[in-house]
């Protein structure tokens, strides 16, 4: 069977009714449904469709997909944040280090060294680590 544009639009905008809301995912069920339909012989479009429904898991399942796919993209968000907030704080961690020792020795610049290790701490690292908090705790209570 041969699925039309129509079926195509009817199918896509079920999958938006019963909650799929990224674009990506939708995609890639509408692909998969029209897939199962077309490669049956049969020619009732709504019992096939109710079938490829049924293979998925049904409407329930979709909700269960549409969550996954929102969590897989928190993690992987969520690992690249904790990937920059650990490099900013070793940064700022061996600036102060390096500029305690140069105030130490009463080296040249130790002031400098001083200032600018606290204003990266105040202006970069703090605002990262709330912010990584921040989002942490927003997708927990969705």
């Amino acid at each position: 069977m041969i699925v039309s544009d129509q079926q195509i639009e009817y199918i896509n905008q079920s999958l938006i009714l019963y909650g799929v809301t990224s674009k990506d995912l939708r995609d890639d069920l509408l692909d998969h449904i029209c897939t199962f339909i077309e490669t049956n012989d049969s020619s009732d479009f709504a019992t096939l469709y109710q079938q490829a429904l049924q293979k998925f898991g049904g409407y329930a399942n979709f909700q269960n997909l549409q969550r996954e796919s929102n969590f897989q993209k928190f993690s992987k968000a969520q690992i690249t944040l904790n990937k920059l907030k650990f490099t900013v704080g070793f940064t700022t961690t061996l600036l102060l280090i390096v500029s305690l020792i140069f105030k130490m020795m009463h080296w040249p610049y130790a002031n400098v060294l001083l200032i600018c290790t606290a204003a990266l701490f105040t202006l970069i690292t703090l605002p990262i680590h709330y912010y990584t908090k921040y989002k942490k705790s927003t997708y927990q209570l969705s």
